[in-house]
């Protein structure tokens, strides 16, 4: 019984590869350096990459507005500082996008839970409640 999926490659003779899912997993260990396991449990419970270069773009954005003469000054800086500035006008774009969507997504999981298990809805509504009160 061949491996599903598969593929025959010319000339193999009989021989199958399959194909390792994982590749297309949406789980994706990156480890630039240091030890992997602090590595992951930083960007797991501390902040991950993109919310660590958020935090240091948004001081030197601060900076760089404080002083703007040293950017000017400089060709090399004043157009990185403008790439930066271009990248995290286009970052905040995303960021409102998928909140939108997420919003979306709440309240069709609200829908759904409400048709599917109307006790268990009215239980988390009532606890919202509380909470905002």
């Amino acid at each position: 019984m061949m491996p599903f999926p598969f593929f025959a490659f010319p000339g193999a003779g009989g021989n199958w590869q399959t194909i390792d899912t994982r590749w297309w997993s949406p789980t994706v260990s990156v480890n630039f350096a240091g030890n992997p396991s602090v590595e992951r449990e930083v960007t797991e419970d501390v902040a991950s990459y993109g919310r660590q270069i958020g935090w240091l773009n948004d001081i030197v954005a601060a900076l760089a507005q404080r002083d703007r003469d040293a950017i000017n000054g400089n060709a090399r800086a004043a157009e990185s500082f403008a790439k930066l500035e271009a990248a995290q006008h286009k970052i905040d774009a995303i960021k409102k996008r998928r909140a939108d969507t997420a919003l979306d997504n709440a309240r069709n999981a609200l829908d759904n839970l409400a048709t599917t298990d109307e006790a268990a809805y009215r239980r988390l509504v009532h606890s919202l409640d509380r909470r905002s009160t």
